[in-house]
């Protein structure tokens, strides 16, 4: 039986279920922009970013230089509907095909107008193989292309009830194609970096040192609440934390949210997941996580709750891949917990732990070695109490931190044996309870640039994601993933550890009153900050 952790209660009202198409000509770009008066500039603390063309990598896209300068075509509203942004409206005239109107009169800001040509190459870019961006496409998707100037057209195979949310992440950002023509050998790069419709432009992109932006004046949306953006790249937290407190940086996006608040001398602004979760992830491929008792033993041996405190806190138990929040969407709270109730659990039990190790090929122990990302000092203390709590059944680790592109880059390599087990952290990429979490699994993603980490599928896994992305009814779809949860759980090829808050530190010279786990899938999230008032 599942343990109740009270996660749905609390993520539940900053959901709600998603429309699957709309019509609107309201050009206002979001219900929680700013209102307040203009800002001169903001100053933004961030991890280093290498390069701005997201095929590459991905990293820092949502909180940072590409979220600001490129936008969706769809946004998630502050009620948690789908609401239109660079499309101002869109349909599915059948199972397998979504069509997009584009606003007309949007401009990049190299002058150049947006359309449907643009969009199509935006995203068939984003989806070709070796792209980091390549998760974010099913394997069903047939084709992108503009049927009309205005006209966005993407077919599919097969029904994919997922794809309504999809428009909505930020690594999807449309830039403009005769810029990238113009620049493909440089595209992305400092002194080339992207062009967008958004809010802002990209005026300097140096990987070692930040970006510098200044507001759109022609921005399709109307005023642009802040005049300039600096975006400051650190090597770590801890001396972003210090230029926070030096008043340097006004906000920053931190993963160590105790040791950032205690250096920044500041509080953590915080709302309920569940945008990002915690894991123990195991390459089935690998000995000794090939043995399914090893990876029942670790299930049964770490203690979720300690594994918070390491971590820093900001986070609440996690007992299943898709949170229960995730699965509100498809029923009411009495829907879910039967359906979760069905699902093996493993609570904190040594005694079951060593059980299983006792039934594995590795009665005595095994050796192994983690790889840790140098992303914050959280990822380091949470590693070594896993590996303290792993020691207790035998199984002894070594750590082996490496740069957070350097742990992207043996996951989604074309090795898939060589890739360590480790503690991760994963971000949603889709606020559909299918497609959130959905590129972690399955044979399709255990691939060369795809990110099934485990490695792990199965036949039966594999038709139940199908089956989830082709039924559009509520009630069955969640009756399709409890029961891919309940593959998933009696294999457990990674272990949920927690659902992490989201969090950003901010000024108090700034507000952000409409702050919530989903503040990325609302296209340019900047537009929300306001001056304290």
């Amino acid at each position: 039986m599942i343990k109740r952790s009270g996660i749905a209660a609390v993520v539940a009202v900053a959901l709600a279920v998603l429309a699957t198409g709309c019509s609107s000509n309201d050009r206002a770009p979001s219900d929680g922009r700013s209102k307040s008066r203009p800002i001169a500039k903001l100053t933004i603390g961030s991890t280093q970013v290498s390069t701005l063309d997201y095929t590459k990598n991905n990293a820092g896209y949502g909180s940072g230089v590409g979220s600001l300068a490129l936008e969706p075509l769809l946004v998630l509203g502050t009620d948690g509907k789908i609401k239109p942004w660079l499309a101002e409206s869109w349909s599915q005239p059948d199972a397998t095909t979504y069509v997009y109107q584009l606003r007309k009169g949007v401009k990049f800001t190299d002058g150049n107008e947006l359309k449907a040509s643009d969009a199509a190459f935006s995203l068939n870019y984003y989806r070709q193989p070796g792209s980091t961006n390549a998760y974010n496409f099913p394997s069903t998707l047939q084709s992108i292309t503009a049927t009309e100037p205005y006209t966005l057209t993407i077919k599919f195979s097969e029904p994919n009830a997922a794809w309504a949310s999809a428009p909505t992440r930020a690594s999807l950002g449309i830039f403009g194609q005769s810029h990238f023509e113009a620049h493909k050998a440089t595209f992305g790069k400092p002194g080339t970096a992207v062009v967008g419709t958004g809010p802002w432009k990209v005026d300097s992109f140096n990987p070692t040192v930040g970006a510098e932006l200044s507001k759109n004046t022609a921005y399709w949306g109307g005023p642009v609440n802040i005049d300039r953006i600096a975006v400051k790249f650190f090597s770590n937290e801890t001396s972003q934390a210090i230029a926070f407190r030096a008043h340097e940086i006004d906000m920053a996006f931190p993963f160590d949210n105790r040791s950032f608040a205690a250096t920044a001398g500041t509080k953590i602004l915080t709302a309920p997941g569940p945008g990002d979760q915690g894991n123990f992830s195991m390459n089935v491929l690998q000995a000794p996580w090939d043995d399914v008792h090893v990876r029942r033993a670790v299930a049964y041996a770490l203690d979720k709750e300690s594994l918070i405190k390491a971590y820093g806190g900001y986070a609440e138990p996690l007992d299943t891949l898709i949170s229960p929040g995730l699965l509100a969407q498809l029923g009411n709270k009495n829907d879910v917990d039967a359906t979760l109730a069905k699902v093996t659990d493993y609570p904190f039990d040594l005694d079951k732990a060593r059980a299983e190790m006792a039934q594995s090929k590795y009665p005595d122990g095994a050796d192994a070695t983690l790889s840790v990302s140098d992303s914050g000092q959280t990822f380091a203390t949470t590693s070594q109490a896993i590996a303290a709590q792993l020691k207790e059944i035998g199984i002894r680790v070594k750590l082996d931190v490496q740069t957070s592109e350097a742990n992207s880059a043996e996951v989604t390599g074309a090795d898939r044996k060589a890739i360590r087990a480790g503690f991760s952290v994963w971000g949603a990429v889709s606020a559909d309870p299918g497609e959130a979490f959905g590129y972690s699994i399955g044979s399709a993603n255990a691939t060369q640039g795809n990110w099934n980490a485990t490695n792990w599928s199965t036949p039966q896994t594999d038709a139940l994601i199908a089956d989830g992305m082709r039924e559009s009814d509520p009630s069955k779809r969640l009756a399709i993933y409890g029961d891919l949860l309940q593959d998933f759980a009696a294999d457990v090829p990674f272990v949920p550890l927690f659902l992490i808050d989201a969090t950003a530190a901010l000024s108090p010279e700034f507000a952000w009153p409409h702050f919530d786990g989903f503040w990325r899938f609302r296209g340019p999230w900047a537009l929300e900050i306001e001056k304290a008032s």
